[in-house]
């Protein structure tokens, strides 16, 4: 008998130790849960201190840094507990993507990218793995590899707009314009007031307009250009939209328009590009605003010496003005900048030559 309520008072105690390791996972996971996640992590090392091979105490304590924003200290753990579970005999996708969501934050390409790749063949109907997978590629330069995993993304999740943006960027930067203005719109139909997709969009049209042949088809490019910068600048009136909105103006030939908008670009930039003076003055031009406009087209060609378009149509201007000296100067630099090739060019020289011999 005395045997036995030994072996009772033993299984009591045994029984009040694993409560009390219960109710302390049960506080940390509660902690975690409220977003209280520094006061988590201390509460799951305290139950580490007692089952130090509790691979869902290591997986929260890395999720908790994650959440954080110190991805560093979190790999760690996350490590730990993928290590455990496959001791268990059990995997943890979460875990997976956990890691290389913080090696990609610490921009650790290399490193997350065997993550991402397990994630997308071992789950291969989740369009989130895909996504990252793709953003890791694009930031290794591995261009068509990207595109392909951004594709899948929104094959699989044809809603996900930061899939469509990023296959519409991927695409723009190889040059790929048709491609990136179907994978925009497409995105700007999942996400109609995503201001990024709408400037890349209208970037895009733009670019692809100047390179079509077909006059009606760049107009329509020209025009889509026109609208969705009209309700970019809507969404967020800064230097940027404006000056989008204002080259895509420029483009339809609407002078005026295209000059107030680059003007409220120009007053709202602290430091003004050598693109957005010459546009301004370019503008400026056709609408006959002469003195301005040689002086934006000056602080171009000073942004940018040599640019053989601003030094013509400063030469341009300054002729306009009947300031024949700074205009043949003007002609001459961008001749010698077209490696002395160019026709108009030296025509514009020989009128102006004979006037600068005359009073301005």
């Amino acid at each position: 008998m005395k045997r036995l309520s030994i072996v009772a008072a033993l299984l009591a105690f045994l029984s009040m130790v694993v409560m009390a390791g219960v109710f302390d996972w049960e506080r940390a996971v509660s902690l975690y849960k409220q977003g209280q996640f520094r006061e988590s992590i201390a509460e799951f090392k305290r139950v580490l201190s007692e089952y130090p091979d509790h691979s869902d105490s290591w997986k929260f304590i890395g999720l908790a840094y994650y959440q954080l924003q110190e991805y560093q200290p979190a790999i760690e753990p996350l490590e730990k507990a993928i290590a455990l579970k496959r001791k268990e005999g059990r995997s943890d996708p979460d875990l997976y993507r956990a890691v290389g969501q913080a090696h990609l934050s610490l921009k650790s390409y290399e490193k997350a990218l065997p993550w991402f790749e397990m994630l997308s063949r071992t789950q291969m109907n989740v369009a989130a793995n895909f996504y990252m997978l793709g953003v890791t590629y694009s930031n290794l330069n591995r261009a068509e590899e990207a595109a392909e995993a951004f594709q899948k993304a929104v094959k699989l999740d044809p809603k996900d707009g930061d899939s469509w943006y990023f296959l519409g960027a991927q695409n723009f930067r190889n040059g790929k314009m048709t491609e990136a203005i179907a994978a925009l719109r497409s995105g700007l139909a999942a996400e109609p007031k995503n201001v990024e997709m709408l400037g890349l969009l209208t970037e895009s049209l733009l670019r692809q307009g100047a390179a079509e042949t077909d006059e009606r088809k760049a107009a329509a490019l020209f025009d889509e250009a026109v609208r969705l910068s009209t309700t970019l600048r809507g969404m967020k009136e800064d230097a940027g939209a404006l000056e989008l909105q204002g080259r895509a103006l420029l483009a339809v030939r609407k002078f005026m328009a295209a000059e107030t908008a680059l003007t409220k670009a120009y007053e709202a930039t602290k430091q003004p590009s050598a693109a957005l003076c010459f546009n301004l003055g370019f503008a400026l031009a056709q609408t006959k605003a002469w003195t301005r406009s040689s002086e934006m087209l000056a602080a171009a060609d000073k942004l940018n010496p040599g640019d053989v378009n601003t030094l013509y149509y400063l030469g341009f201007v300054y002729e306009n003005m009947r300031r024949y000296a700074p205009a043949l100067d003007a002609y001459t630099r961008a001749y010698e900048a077209s490696g002395r090739s160019n026709d108009d060019l030296k025509a514009s020289i020989e009128r102006v030559t004979p006037q600068v011999r005359q009073p301005e």
